[in-house]
This record gives C-alpha cells, sequence and structure tokens, in this order.
C-alpha cells in the first residue's frame, strides 16, 4: 500500500508538473513581450523579500508533520485532530504576524526595488504577492495532513486543473491587456478559490475533523514539538541566506534587470526541479509512515534505493541541462538572454549538489532529526551570504552562486549525512562519502560521453538539435548507470517492486514479463 501510494504521488505530481511547465513556458515568453525583462526583476525581488517570512513558521509544520505519521498509522482519529487543530491556530497567528511585518516593510519598498525606471503601481503589486503568501498559511494544515497520509495525489489532481485556468486567463490577460496588475489579481482570485476548494475536499474525506470533543496531545508530543520548533527556527534563518538571499544580493550589486536574465535560467531550473520533486515527495511522504512502522534496516534499503533514484535522476539532468539548455533559451527567447558560461557552470553545479542531496535530507527530517544541527544551517546561510557578497564584487554574477557552492561543501555536505547515519542508521559515515564520490566520478564520465555525442549532432533545425541532443543525454548516462549498478539490491529493488510491478504490469504488452 506504500509503495502504491508512493507510485499514485509522483504520477501525479509528474504529469501535473509536466503541463504546468509547459504553459509556463508559454506564460514566461508572453510576459517577457509583453511587458519587458524588469518585471521580472520585480517578481524575483518580491519573491525573496516574502520568502523570508518562512522564517516566523520556525518548524511547527514539519513537527507537527513528523508527529502526525504514527497515530495516522495507528487511525488514532483524536489525535490527528488535536495535532491538526494546533497546526491551525499556530499558523492563523503567524499569518497576523506577517501581515504586521509586510506592514511595516511597506515604506521601504523602493529600497528593495532597484530600478532604472518607474514601475506603476509598485505598493498595490506588493500587496498582491503579500495576500498570496498569506492565503497560503490558511490552507497549511489541510495540505499537511493529506501529504501525511499519503493522499496528496488527491488534491494534485484538481489543483491541475486550476492552475492550467489560472494559467491560461493570464495569458489571455497578458495578450489583451498588457496589466501586470490584472495580471496578479487574476492570479491571486484563483489561487483562493483553489485553496477553498482543497479545504472542502479534505474535511469530507477526514470528516472526524469536524468533531466537536475536546482532543489533547500528549505531554510529550508537544515537548518534543517544542524542542523541534526551536531547533527549525534557527535551522529556518540560515535556510532563507542559503536560497533566499541570491536576488537581493544580484539587485543591490547589479541591477534588476540582472535579477530578470537570471529568472529564465532559475525557471527553467526551477520548473524541471518541480517535475522532480513529486518522485523525492512521493517517496519522502511515505518514508514518515516507513520509520514510524518498520525496522531500521529496512529503512536503510530503502534509503539506498532512493539514493540511487535521486542521483540517477540529477545527475542526467544535470548533463541534459548543460547541453541543451541554452540553445533552448536561444529557441525560446531569441538571442541576448544568456548569462556567462562560468555562471552557467556554477549554477548547473548547485543545481545537481542540492538535488542529491535531498534524498539524504528527507530521511533526517522524517526521523525528526532536528536538534542535532540546529546551528549549522544558520552557520551556512551567514557564509553563504558574506561569501556571495565578496564574490560578487570580484567575479560578477557568478560570485553570488558560488558564495552557495562554498557553503555548502564546508557545512551541510559533511555534517547532515554524520547526523543521519550516526544518530539513526547507526553505519559508519565513510560508506555514505565513498558511494558520492563514485557517483560524481560516474556522472562526469557519462557526462564527457554525451556532451561528445552531442556536438556530432548537427541538424539544420534549432528545436530537432535540441530534441536529439536530449534524447542523448538521457539515453546514454541511463544506459551506463544501468550496466554499473545492475547487480546492485537497490537497483534490483528498484527494476522489480517499482519498474516492473508498478509500471510495466499496468502496460498490456509488458504484462506477461512482469509477473
Amino acid at each position: 500500500m506504500r509503495t502504491s501510494h508512493s507510485i499514485k504521488n509522483i504520477t501525479i505530481g509528474i504529469t501535473t508538473q509536466i503541463i504546468i511547465t509547459l504553459l509556463g513556458f508559454v506564460s514566461r515568453r508572453i510576459f517577457i513581450d509583453s511587458l519587458g525583462t524588469e518585471y521580472l526583476g520585480v517578481n524575483g525581488v518580491l519573491t525573496n523579500v516574502l520568502t523570508a517570512m518562512v522564517l516566523l513558521e520556525g518548524g511547527i509544520g514539519i513537527s507537527i508533520v513528523y508527529n502526525l505519521y504514527k497515530p495516522l498509522a495507528e487511525n488514532n482519529q483524536k489525535l490527528v485532530t488535536a495535532l491538526i487543530r494546533l497546526y491551525k491556530k499556530a499558523y492563523l497567528f503567524l499569518a497576523a504576524i506577517i501581515f504586521l511585518i509586510c506592514l511595516a516593510l511597506f515604506p521601504f519598498l523602493d529600497v528593495l526595488i532597484k530600478s532604472e525606471t518607474e514601475i506603476p503601481y509598485l505598493g498595490l503589486v506588493y500587496w498582491i504577492f503579500v495576500a498570496k503568501c498569506l492565503a497560503s498559511y490558511l490552507i497549511a494544515d489541510k495540505t499537511a495532513l493529506i501529504n501525511a497520509d499519503q493522499k496528496g495525489y488527491i488534491l494534485a489532481k484538481y489543483n491541475l486543473y486550476f492552475q492550467v485556468l489560472s494559467m491560461v486567463v493570464k495569458i489571455i490577460i497578458l495578450l489583451a491587456t498588457k496589466n501586470y496588475v490584472l495580471f496578479l489579481a487574476i492570479e491571486l482570485a484563483l489561487y483562493i478559490i483553489q485553496n477553498s476548494y482543497s479545504v472542502y475536499l479534505v474535511k469530507k474525506m477526514y470528516p472526524y475533523l469536524l468533531m466537536k470533543e475536546k482532543c489533547e496531545i500528549e505531554p510529550e508530543v508537544k515537548a518534543n514539538i517544542i524542542t523541534n520548533v526551536k531547533a527549525m527556527f534557527i535551522q529556518n534563518i540560515g535556510y532563507y541566506a542559503i536560497n533566499g538571499t541570491d536576488n537581493l544580493v544580484i539587485t543591490a550589486f547589479i541591477n534588476v534587470i540582472t535579477v530578470g536574465f537570471y529568472s529564465n535560467y532559475a525557471m527553467i531550473i526551477s520548473q524541471l526541479s518541480n517535475i522532480l520533486n513529486p518522485i523525492i515527495n512521493g517517496i519522502g511522504n511515505s518514508v514518515g509512515n516507513l520509520i514510524a512502522t518498520e525496522s531500521k534496516e529496512k529503512t536503510y534499503a530503502i534509503y539506498n534505493m532512493t539514493q540511487l533514484i535521486t542521483f540517477w535522476v540529477y545527475s542526467v539532468c544535470t548533463i541534459a541541462l548543460f547541453n541543451v539548455l541554452e540553445p533552448f533559451i536561444d529557441l525560446w527567447l531569441g538571442e541576448g538572454f544568456l548569462l556567462d558560461k562560468v555562471t552557467f557552470m556554477i549554477i548547473l553545479l548547485n543545481f545537481y549538489l542540492m538535488g542529491v542531496h535531498q534524498t539524504l535530507k528527507t530521511f533526517k527530517s522524517k526521523a525528526g532529526l532536528f536538534a542535532q544541527d540546529k546551528y549549522a544551517y544558520l552557520i551556512e546561510g551567514l557564509l553563504n551570504l558574506f561569501l556571495s557578497i565578496v564574490f560578487v564584487q570580484k567575479l560578477g554574477l557568478a560570485g553570488v552562486f558560488l558564495g552557495t557552492t562554498v557553503s555548502y561543501l564546508l557545512v551541510s555536505f559533511w555534517n547532515q549525512p554524520r547526523i543521519l547515519f550516526h544518530h539513526y542508521f547507526h553505519q559508519p559515515v565513510f560508506r555514505y562519502y565513498l558511494d558520492y564520490l563514485m557517483k560524481v566520478g560516474l556522472m562526469i564520465g557519462a557526462g564527457y560521453l554525451s556532451s561528445v555525442i552531442c556536438q556530432w549532432i548537427t541538424l539544420p533545425s534549432l528545436f530537432l538539435s535540441i530534441i536529439f541532443k536530449g534524447m542523448v543525454t538521457v539515453i546514454v548516462p541511463s544506459l551506463i548507470y544501468a550496466i554499473i549498478f545492475y547487480q546492485t539490491d537497490a537497483f534490483q529493488y528498484i527494476w522489480n517492486n517499482l519498474v516492473k510491478r508498478m509500471i510495466l504490469s499496468k502496460i498490456p504488452v509488458f504484462k506477461k514479463y512482469s509477473s
């Protein structure tokens, strides 16, 4: 059942993101043609500013979700209800605090967004962003519950309908009016309707949430939540400094138009990550249940399987991006939107490093290991901000992203594996590092061979060239990986339990081979 739910979450998630991604590329091209690159910079900066608001969340959500896995597995409806009520109260309080902070920031809006030209109705734009941020907090408890119960695919299906509708309507608005404020207002209105419908579905699926009976949380559960919230609050400050300050540094030391140029790369990589995230999240939601109900030996086996999947998809995607991302931008937006090669390479390096780290991070989080490194993210985040500011003045745009690379390698790269392997798996951590280095070498070899083959491909059509190069960069590394890993337990588990039983068995022509 756990595997079945994972497959459903992954399938629906990937399908949703592919459709949204395709519409997103159309929308971005129309956005640039209608409003210009500077508005992309405004979008990026305001998104970063409001991302800072997650600091106030302080790990409340993650900690409560961690405590939901066991009562959901045991069908303890009273404890689930008590935790969700606590979650809702906490997030309503946070929404009020965030509103007050945004109100205090409003007078400094011109300082946050440095633009050579005046952005009309910038204040109204700001408050629409704030409203959307607040709206997400009002549904957080419901989405947390259904995801913890491994049924996020149910909401994902309906969210897809709303997101497609939103994309189509926004494209029409841009083409018809070229009005940025109306574009954002429509997005906000449809987002609120989408959230309202999601709340309705969750209440329908879990009617016991409406019970009037008073439900108490056990003292040890409360103590666990408080401990984890304190740790996660400190970690979130560092996490924002790692992931939320790049655009702010760029606009402060370069200009907002460069933010717009970088945002095109960020959008492609983000959309690709959104397609890949359902794989990690779909497995991740099952990991919480796995840890709550299975032995550490079984969990370690699933970890190795998940780590192989993560390496496979992120290394193949990194190789593919190296070979086709820049030609794709030329095809999509025209010439004049490319960043320099050094910046491009560092962006890809960070994509790979952060991507393959997701499995380790997921297992550490689901195991409730929050307090062991509560200061690490803060140290890494401050180091990242400091190095980015130093490097940007010496290396330009590339320096902003190099700061992220160096700070990650100095802190999270070695510290988080140590915690997971020592405190949960009770395995020697050197196994992780040896496996990591072996896979990096394998990716470099597969990437080099793929790139050489791609250089041989010369077609009169840029579009066809991108398609063929994309196929090469997926097929060649995958064949190499299949040969190298075929005899491993992780590969055999993936092949027998996921590929054959859950995928090939659903395809008529493969049924007799997958039984």
